[in-house]
C-alpha cells in the first residue's frame, strides 16, 4: 500500500474513532452542564489542568520518539514502558501531596478529594501508552478505534447514570477512571507485545535526545494553553472559569477530534519520507490544503451556530459561553493548520527547532493573556485568537526556511478555501441573527444552506484537493 493510501485509510479509521469517542463525550458533557452550576463546572476545569500537566511528564515525548525512530528495538520499547510507569507513580504522589495546597489556594475544599481520586487514572494511562504507540506505528487505527469506542461508551453510560443520580462532579471523575482502566485492559488484549525485563540506558538517552525537547515543548505548551484557566478562578471566580471552560470545551470537542486525527496519521505517515525532501514538500502542500478543505467549514460553521446551539442544549444560564465559543472556534481553526508545521519539524527530526520556537510563543502568549486577565473572559478569549494568529507565523518560519513553504505560500494555497468559508458564513449569519426561527430551526437551516453554499463554491473554484478527496471517499465506499 502506498504512503498516501495508507495515510488516507489510517485517517478514515482515526476519524471514525475520534467521532465516535467525541459523540459519547459530547452527550456526557451536555448532561453534566445541565446538572452542574457554572461554579461546579469550573472546579472540573481546574482538575483537568493538573491531570494534563502530569500526562505530559508521563509521556515525556517518548511516544513520538519511538514513532520517529526507524530502527527501534525491543530494548527501546521496554525502556519507555518502565519509564512511563515510574513517572506515573511520581506524578501521583506529587499530586496527592499537593492536593490540600491546591485546594487551599483556590479556596475550594472539595477539590482536594476530587484531585486525589482522579489522579489514579495516571497509572492506567501509563500502562496503555506503549500498546497505543505500537498500534499507531503500524497505523492500525482500526484496533485503536475499537478500544477507544468501547471504553468511552461503557464509561460514558456509567457516568450519565451517576450524573442523573446526583453524583455531580464525581460522575466525571468516575468516568475518567473507568475509561482509563478499560483502555489499559483492551489495549493489552489488542497488542501481542510483552515487555522484556530490561531498562537500557543507551535506549533511554537515544530516545531522550529527541523526546526531551518534545517534553519541554509540550510542557510549555500546556502551561500556555492552561494559563488562563489557572488564573481565571483566582483573579475572577470559579463561575467565570465555568463559563470559559464550557465555551472552550465546545470548540475543543471538534478541535481535539480533528487535531488528533492529523497527529495520529501525519508523523507515522510522513516519517518514511524524512530523507526525501521533494516528496515531503509535495505531501505537506496536499495535507495542508486537504486539512483546510475540511476544517474551514467545520469551524466557521460552529462559530455561526454557537448561539442557538448553546441556548438549545445548555439553556440560557450558559449564554456567557457563546462569545467564548465563537472566538475559540476561530482560534482552533488556525491552530490546526499551524500545528501541521510543528509535525513537519518532528518528521525531520528537528524537535530542537520546535522547542526554540516555543520560547517565543510562550513569551508572547503570557504577555497578551496577562494583559487580558484584568478585562474579563471575553477579552481573554479574544487574546487567545490574536495569540494563535501570531503563533501561526512563528510555526511556519522554519518550514519556510528549510522547505521554501512558509506562511505566505500556505495562506496563498488555502485562500480559495477561506473565501468559500467566508461566503458560507455570510449565509449562516443572516439565518442566525436576522430570522425569527427557533434555535433548532436556525441550526438545521444553517447547516444545510451553509454546506450547499460551501460545496458549490468549492466546485466553481475547481479546488483539486476536493476532487482527490471525493474520489478516495467514493473508492472506499465502493470497496466496502
Amino acid at each position: 500500500m502506498s504512503i498516501g493510501n495508507k495515510m488516507f485509510k489510517g485517517a478514515i479509521w482515526s476519524t471514525i474513532e475520534r467521532l465516535s469517542v467525541q459523540l459519547v463525550s459530547f452527550i456526557l458533557t451536555i448532561v453534566l452542564a445541565r446538572l452542574l452550576t457554572p461554579s461546579e463546572y469550573g472546579t472540573i476545569g481546574l482538575l483537568i489542568v493538573f491531570i494534563s500537566f502530569s500526562q505530559v511528564f508521563i509521556d515525556s515525548g517518548f511516544s513520538k520518539a519511538l514513532i520517529q525512530k526507524q530502527n527501534r528495538t525491543d530494548d527501546d520499547i521496554s525502556t519507555v514502558f518502565y519509564f512511563n510507569l515510574l513517572i506515573a507513580i511520581i506524578c501521583y504522589v506529587t499530586l496527592y501531596l499537593l492536593a490540600p495546597l491546591i485546594s487551599g489556594f483556590y479556596e475550594i475544599s472539595k477539590l482536594e478529594n476530587l484531585l486525589k481520586v482522579l489522579s489514579i487514572s495516571l497509572f492506567f494511562n501509563a500502562l496503555f501508552a506503549i500498546p497505543n504507540t505500537l498500534l499507531s506505528i503500524d497505523m492500525n487505527f482500526k484496533s485503536i478505534t475499537k478500544v477507544n469506542f468501547s471504553s468511552t461508551v461503557i464509561s460514558g453510560l456509567i457516568a450519565i447514570y451517576l450524573a442523573y443520580d446526583g453524583f455531580g462532579e464525581w460522575a466525571l471523575v468516575y468516568q475518567t477512571l473507568i475509561k482509563s482502566f478499560l483502555m489499559a485492559v483492551f489495549f493489552w488484549i489488542a497488542v501481542k507485545w510483552k515487555p522484556i525485563m530490561i531498562f537500557s540506558k543507551k535506549s533511554f538517552f537515544e530516545l531522550f535526545n529527541f523526546g526531551s525537547k518534545l517534553l519541554v515543548n509540550s510542557l510549555m505548551n500546556n502551561i500556555v494553553n492552561n494559563f488562563a484557566s489557572l488564573f481565571i478562578a483566582k483573579t475572577l471566580s470559579a463561575q467565570q472559569l465555568g463559563f470559559y471552560t464550557r465555551g472552550t470545551q465546545n470548540a475543543d470537542t471538534a478541535f481535539s477530534t480533528i487535531n488528533s486525527i492529523i497527529d495520529n496519521v501525519l508523523l507515522p505517515g510522513l516519517a518514511p519520507l524524512q530523507n526525501q525532501l521533494n516528496l515531503l514538500i509535495d505531501g505537506t502542500k496536499k495535507i495542508i490544503k486537504t486539512a483546510a478543505l475540511l476544517v474551514v467549514p467545520i469551524f466557521f460553521g460552529l462559530t455561526i451556530i454557537s448561539k442557538p446551539l448553546i441556548l438549545l442544549l445548555l439553556t440560557e444560564k450558559w449564554a456567557m459561553a457563546i462569545p467564548i465559543m465563537q472566538l475559540i472556534c476561530l482560534s482552533r481553526l488556525i491552530t490546526i493548520i499551524s500545528g501541521i508545521n510543528i509535525n513537519l519539524l518532528y518528521v525531520l527530526g528537528r524537535s530542537d527547532l520546535a522547542l526554540k520556537q516555543q520560547y517565543f510563543k510562550i513569551a508572547i502568549r503570557i504577555i497578551i493573556l496577562a494583559f487580558a486577565l484584568q478585562y474579563g473572559i471575553i477579552i481573554i478569549a479574544a487574546a487567545e485568537l490574536v495569540t494563535t494568529l501570531i503563533h501561526f507565523f512563528i510555526n511556519t518560519y522554519y518550514p519556510g526556511k528549510m522547505m521554501k513553504y512558509g506562511a505566505i505560500q500556505q495562506i496563498k494555497d488555502i485562500s480559495p478555501i477561506l473565501l468559500s468559508g467566508i461566503t458560507m458564513s455570510i449565509v449562516g449569519i443572516f439565518i442566525v441573527y436576522f430570522t425569527p426561527f427557533s434555535n433548532i430551526t436556525q441550526i438545521i437551516l444553517s447547516i444545510i444552506l451553509c454546506s450547499v453554499t460551501y460545496y458549490l463554491i468549492i466546485r466553481v473554484l475547481k479546488i483539486s484537493e476536493y476532487k482527490v478527496l471525493e474520489k478516495k471517499i467514493l473508492t472506499l465506499i465502493i470497496k466496502k
